[in-house]
């Protein structure tokens, strides 16, 4: 994966909420040209201009689709990518395919299994067609090469419901859509409906079976050991933002279809801040509980670290700033890695901090490169209950 420069990005997060409620879906207007291909058969691409809203795709002899909708071809550090992933019905009649022995078996999809869905929880469609997420850029003519998928889906300790799907089952496509059928089961034997559109993105512990419309891609889990919620002791260190480089999404059905999409996380302006922060609801009038989680956005580690929030009472109040520095546990020996998280919260000793107000909150660090930062950012408080 091609990496370019050492700006510094962060991100001033809720303690432990990894940004996913917090960070903008990324447009804007790009030029793309998707690639696709398909194994025994014909293959069909597609490439849209406007506002970056592009589409790779691969048809079969059969008439069956399989999509790969990404809305942005570029973002940048924190922002978040929507990807859909979907088989479709191109003909204007029903269409109907027999699951054969292999089909579970064969491919990549088999291996992508933890890597994007944990237990099915993408639901039937995850049984159908899988992606993974590379860092880099790859094809068919070298994916062989390619690193482990990136861990999107969290393995969460959950019980896993195991599919009900399995070879010479048919299943039968509505004319023209993604909607799907296999027979039923039981006296009544009525049809099981499916609709064979998956969303990616990341699945944070907590809900890593809710990717579904308005979620998307900004990071990645760094290990596959189980992480029980947002708030385990070890999540945040697990966690990773994309950082800039080149992605490829490459999805398969079980009939060996495959679809190379792609995007760029590009390097922004330096410093560039995804700012949130959060005040505990349980917090006393005179003992606010604050959290800060910094995300390292760019592509050169950090050896040190610090932050100070500074309340700064209201124009009608008589009073001071009171500066609340926060120490990080960052140093050349504990490196903040590119795209890594790390936070800290502290009780503080003073009035609580007023939300939709602004507050300065000053950044300062060194990069492994020798280069100093300091700067100073406004942020606001939200009001929810915490996630720590």
């Amino acid at each position: 994966m091609g990496r370019t420069g050492a700006g510094l990005f962060l991100a001033v997060l809720v303690v432990a909420a990894l940004g996913a409620g917090y960070l903008a879906v990324s447009s804007g207007r790009h030029t793309s040209t998707s690639t696709s291909t398909s194994h025994g058969a014909s293959t069909s691409t597609s490439s849209i201009e406007e506002l970056a809203n592009t589409t790779a795709s691969a048809t079969s002899s059969s008439g069956l689709e399989l999509r790969v909708e990404l809305n942005a071809t570029t973002m940048l550090p924190g922002q978040t990518l929507a990807a859909v992933v979907s088989l479709y019905n191109t003909f204007n009649g029903s269409l109907s395919l027999l699951l054969a022995p292999g089909d579970f078996g064969g491919g990549s999809l088999s291996s992508w299994e933890n890597y994007d869905f944990i237990c099915g929880n993408g639901g039937y469609a995850s049984y159908l067609v899988g992606f993974a997420v590379l860092d880099g850029r790859f094809s068919a003519g070298n994916l062989s090469q390619a690193p482990a998928p990136l861990q999107v889906a969290a393995q969460a300790d959950l019980p896993c419901a195991y599919p009900i799907l399995s070879h010479g089952e048919t299943i039968t496509f509505s004319p023209g859509s993604d909607n799907a059928s296999i027979p039923g089961t039981g006296p009544s034997q009525e049809p099981v409906a499916l609709n064979v559109t998956t969303y990616a993105c990341i699945a944070l512990p907590s809900n890593s079976a809710e990717c579904h419309s308005g979620t998307g891609l900004y990071g990645y889990w760094s290990t596959n050991e189980v992480i029980c919620c947002p708030a385990s002791s070890n999540a945040a260190n697990l966690f990773r933002y994309l950082t800039p480089g080149d992605y490829t999404i490459v999805a398969e059905d079980v009939w060996d279809q495959e679809v190379f999409a792609y995007f760029q996380v590009t390097e922004g302006s330096s410093p560039s801040l995804a700012v949130s922060a959060q005040e505990s609801p349980f917090s006393s009038p005179d003992s606010p509980v604050i959290g800060l989680t910094l995300a390292n956005l760019g592509d050169a580690p950090i050896v040190s670290l610090s932050a100070t929030l500074s309340f700064v009472p209201p124009e009608e109040s008589v009073g001071i700033p009171v500066p609340y520095p926060f120490a990080f546990e960052v140093n050349p020996s504990v490196l903040l890695l590119p795209g890594q998280t790390i936070y800290e919260t502290r009780t503080l000793n003073g009035p609580l901090f007023n939300i939709g107000a602004n507050y300065p909150l000053t950044i300062s660090g060194t990069l492994a490169n020798g280069t100093e930062f300091a700067y100073t950012r406004q942020i606001q408080f939200v009001n929810s209950v915490p996630s720590w």
